[in-house]
C-alpha cells in the first residue's frame, strides 16, 4: 500500500531529525488532509494531541480531524471532533483574551500612573498648563479603560 509506506518514510525521517512540534506535524497532517490520506492524517492529529494535549493548535487540529472523519463517512466521530473545535476555540479565546486583558489593565495602570506622576512634576515646577494637559490625559485613558472594560463584557457576556 503506497499510503502506508510513505507515512513510514515521513515516521522515519521524523526519527532522523529529531521530535516535530505540534506545528510541524500539523503541517504533515494537513499535507495528509489534503492528499485524501486521512487515516494517515488522523494518526497525526492523534499524535499532536497525545504530545501537547493543551496548545493553541489543538481547536485546529480537531476540526480537521473531523474532516477526515467527514471524509470517510464516519459522521458521529467527525461531529464529535467539530464539538471539541468549536469548544476549544471558545475556551482558547477567552484565555488569551483574559491575558490580553491584564496586560492592556497594567499597561494602561502604568499610563495613568505616569500622567499623573508628570502633572504633579509639571505642577511642582510651577507649569501649570502642562499639568493640567497630563491631568486630563490620565483622566481620558481612564475613561477609556473603563470603557474597554464595559465593551468586553458585553461582548463576551461575563465578567473580565
Amino acid at each position: 500500500m503506497q499510503g502506508k509506506r510513505e507515512a513510514e518514510e515521513e515516521e522515519g525521517k521524523r526519527s532522523e531529525e529529531g521530535e516535530k512540534t505540534a506545528e510541524e506535524l500539523l503541517l504533515v497532517g494537513e499535507k495528509f488532509l489534503g492528499e485524501g490520506r486521512y487515516e494517515e492524517a488522523i494518526e497525526i492529529y492523534k499524535e499532536i494531541v497525545r504530545k501537547e494535549p493543551i496548545r493553541p493548535t489543538l481547536a485546529k487540529v480537531c476540526n480537521d480531524c473531523g474532516v477526515a472523519y467527514a471524509s470517510l463517512e464516519q459522521y458521529e466521530m467527525a461531529k464529535g471532533f467539530f464539538n471539541a473545535a468549536l469548544n476549544l476555540s471558545r475556551y482558547l479565546m477567552k484565555g488569551f483574551f483574559n491575558a490580553a486583558l491584564n496586560l492592556s489593565r497594567y499597561l494602561m495602570d502604568e499610563g495613568i500612573s505616569a500622567c499623573y506622576n508628570l502633572a504633579l512634576l509639571y505642577k511642582t515646577t510651577g507649569e501649570a498648563e502642562k499639568a493640567e494637559q497630563y491631568f486630563k490625559r490620565g483622566e481620558m485613558i481612564k475613561q477609556e479603560h473603563k470603557r474597554r472594560d464595559e465593551e468586553a463584557e458585553r461582548v463576551f457576556g461575563a465578567e473580565v
